[in-house]
């Protein structure tokens, strides 16, 4: 075989090689893409029921005075377009704590039936005694 013919053997098999390569590389990165899009697609999707539930029902009204760096972060949403007004960022962020927090909220609940019963326990002891 002559010097000519292997070069171009080598140069064609050093090609595909870079071809396969650069299927493998695109390939990948094509499968990162898809990945992070269904991350931020779950993302978007849990914020948009949050927002849905904590914007559900809201007859009740609090009047709530915020810090500078809070303001700022309501105002963030409002400008995103994620909520419409200063009322529902802050009714979202509500949401979000009080979904983040379920622990915290059964301990309090366990906690405070075990004063309530112990408070009634002691009421009736005394009345028991008084008469």
């Amino acid at each position: 075989m002559s010097e000519e013919i292997k070069t171009e053997e080598i140069k064609t098999k050093e090609v595909v090689e870079e071809k396969a390569k650069g299927h493998r590389t695109s390939e990948s990165v094509s499968k990162a893409i898809n990945s992070a899009g269904e991350s931020v697609g779950k993302a978007i999707n849990s914020i948009m029921d949050t927002l849905e539930t904590a914007l559900t029902g809201r007859g009740n009204t609090v009047m709530v005075r915020v810090n500078d760096d809070a303001l700022e972060k309501l105002d963030m949403l409002v400008a995103s377009g994620i909520c419409g007004s200063r009322s529902e960022s802050a009714a979202f962020l509500l949401q979000q704590g009080i979904e983040h927090s379920e622990t915290l909220f059964t301990r309090i609940a366990d906690v405070t039936g075990q004063i309530t019963s112990m408070r009634d326990e002691l009421q009736e002891w005394v009345k028991a005694g008084a008469k």
